[in-house]
């Protein structure tokens, strides 16, 4: 049985070190987790680093010693997803970070219901609890929400997801380069619009569809990370088969 998992996002962990919990980790640890004085438990940075440590007392604990783990991809994929009405944008967040996305970036599309939003430091605590959940030793950056509009000019290995597109993913994703950040981006409720595809087709964005069949946007996203992320480390395993 793995040790139970916290997310400390410290400016330096390491070996030998002490601790002091803030008040919400300490309610997580001794309330939720059910921990007790001297137990171990693994923490991480968020950044890529996990340690074993020790509970001292009620406040602080001691790092003992890096830990190996290998739950990150080789590959970097971020979720570029247009927000979303009611729990669905924070059900996708959660989702996308069990399945290792590095980076998720909200935006504003013309279909979206929802034009703006204070739920940033929100999706970050989602992330971060998604993080611990899955065993990660990295939290997904949440960026600030952004017009579709300035999204496409950031991008430079995309795929954007069309229900009207033709070019199967398998065949985009043969052409896309591991070793460069993957964006996905994902429609609202309505999906894009046939001026949003075409902008993100000159901006040389790959479009792309999920199968014969019209998916919620937020199935779409969830969808669309797991399909890419089996194709990309199929293609880091086996780089002649695709």
């Amino acid at each position: 049985m793995s040790n139970p998992r916290l997310c400390i996002q410290y400016s330096e962990i390491f070996p030998g070190k002490n601790i002091e919990l803030s008040r919400e980790d300490r309610r997580y640890i001794f309330n939720v987790l059910r921990c007790h004085r001297g137990d171990i438990i693994s923490i991480f940075d968020g950044k890529g680093k996990s340690f074993k440590a020790r509970i001292i007392d009620d406040i602080s604990i001691e790092v003992l010693e890096e830990e190996k783990l290998i739950t990150e991809d080789a590959f970097s994929l971020s979720l570029c997803q247009a927000l979303l009405k009611g729990e669905k944008m924070e059900m996708v967040i959660q989702k996308a970070t069990e399945l290792g996305v590095k980076k998720i970036i909200p935006f504003v599309s013309e279909r979206c219901v929802i034009k703006e939003t204070r739920k940033t430091e929100r999706w970050r605590k989602i992330a971060k609890e998604a993080s611990e959940q899955a065993q990660r030793s990295i939290v997904p950056e949440i960026n600030d929400v952004i017009f579709f509009s300035e999204l496409i000019k950031k991008i430079k290995n995309g795929i954007l997801f069309w229900e009207k597109a033709e070019t199967p993913l398998i065949q985009i994703v043969s052409d896309i380069n591991p070793h460069q950040d993957v964006f996905l981006l994902i429609g609202p409720e309505g999906g894009f619009t046939q001026k949003e595809v075409t902008q993100a087709a000159e901006k040389n964005i790959k479009i792309a569809t999920l199968g014969k069949r019209i998916l919620k946007a937020e199935t779409a996203s969830i969808v669309a990370v797991s399909l890419v992320s089996f194709l990309l480390e199929w293609k880091f395993t086996c780089r002649n088969v695709i």
